[in-house]
């Protein structure tokens, strides 16, 4: 079989700045340094797209032995585990530290739940996409397949200001805002039969993929390929097995089908027992799903115009740190794939999106009911800056 070499995508860089200042610049889009373009969105657009200043010019610091201390509780999830922990930690420190302690974060675990937010239960939050679409469907649009060219698409795109804006309008009336979008992984796929460049790549294509979309297993379908629920856990298995398909369209026989195409996340790729040499491995990030640095918006407005700045600026630095890690472990275990003889291949997203979205499906597509054109075009708007 014939193998052209897919091009490389680089790790994503640090791009935030330890020292900003949060400012209302205008969006220019598809213009400037892309690294340099996400600084300013994220920094603007944690105070202005979630209103929670007025975009006055930078105020000065407080001073003095008459200064007072205000507080807002973090709750992060038990299930988020230990490193995320640490980093709220380290934003709180952070926080402390360039507020010259006018502001303090108390960081808890327990329980994150979004009722607890809105009800002022706590100031900030760590809430999972799914957790936040369970409140309001407009999150399910973020994890639709091949939304995203890379993780840098997924943050330049959730973290701009028009996005977070519109975002935050939705879910206003529950007097919670979303301050910062964060990439924890993505999915990719690994296949002996295709390299899934294109739309038709997917034709007859057996995938076996998690359970976790029904919304997703539908659209690939679309595309053609004969999609095949698995657990998480069970998924590295599956390769190169055999096992029943249903064809979707009320037809009732199971067909027999070998699955030589799967979907894992970086971390899953050294369970694939097959011959390395004879795979190609995806970047696709067809899926991500973000963790959301959330915030009540009634108690982030009764800071001071000072303590907001400085919790749009700390919220710069966990964006950067988090994703620092978590793209650097995912570009760790794609690289040893690569050294092992995965072939790369990175599709033409493009394509496939415009596919599912815009009606050139082998199938048609019936788009779920949440599916927003105009954040839709939004997030694609960024593609061009990743």
């Amino acid at each position: 079989m014939s193998r052209r070499t897919g091009r490389r995508t680089n790790c994503m860089r640090k791009w935030m700045t330890s020292n900003g200042r949060a400012a209302c610049a205008p969006a220019v889009k598809n213009k400037g340094d892309p690294v340099k373009r996400l600084r300013r969105v994220l920094l603007a657009g944690v105070l202005c797209a979630s209103q929670l200043c007025g975009c006055s010019s930078a105020p000065a610091q407080p001073s003095g032995p008459g200064q007072t201390t205000q507080t807002l509780r973090f709750i992060v999830g038990d299930g988020l585990g230990a490193d995320m922990l640490a980093a709220a930690d380290a934003f709180a420190d952070r926080v402390a530290r360039v507020s010259g302690g006018s502001l303090t974060i108390d960081v808890r675990t327990g329980r994150a739940e979004f009722g607890a937010l809105a009800r002022g239960d706590a100031e900030l939050m760590l809430l999972r996409n799914t957790q936040l679409a369970r409140t309001n469907s407009l999150f399910s649009m973020f994890t639709l397949p091949f939304l995203y060219d890379d993780n840098r698409h997924m943050s330049l795109a959730l973290n701009a200001q028009d996005v977070r804006a519109y975002v935050n309008e939705a879910i206003a009336p529950q007097g919670v805002s979303v301050l910062t979008a964060l990439y924890t992984g993505g999915l990719f796929f690994v296949s002996d039969a295709s390299e899934m460049r294109t739309p038709d790549d997917f034709r007859d294509l057996p995938i076996a993929m998690r359970t976790d979309s029904a919304d997703k297993l539908a659209l690939l379908g679309a595309l053609g390929a004969q999609v095949v629920p698995y657990s998480r856990n069970a998924i590295p298995a599956a390769f190169d097995t055999q096992t029943q398909y249903l064809p979707p369209g009320g037809q009732t026989t199971p067909r027999t089908v070998t699955i030589g195409t799967v979907e894992l996340e970086a971390s899953q790729l050294a369970q694939i027992g097959a011959d390395p040499n004879t795979l190609y491995l995806i970047k696709s990030f067809h899926t991500c799903s973000p963790l959301w640095l959330t915030a009540n918006t009634g108690a982030v407005n009764r800071l001071g115009s000072y303590e907001q700045a400085v919790l749009a600026e700390a919220c710069a630095g966990l964006l950067a740190e988090l994703e620092e890690r978590f793209i650097a472990a995912e570009q760790a275990a794609v690289d040893a794939s690569e050294r092992e003889g995965m072939l790369l291949v990175e599709p033409e997203r493009a394509q496939i999106a415009a596919a599912l979205y815009d009606g050139t499906a082998e199938r048609a597509v019936a788009l779920p009911a949440y599916f927003d054109r105009r954040l839709y075009d939004l997030i694609e708007s960024y593609a061009t800056l990743s």
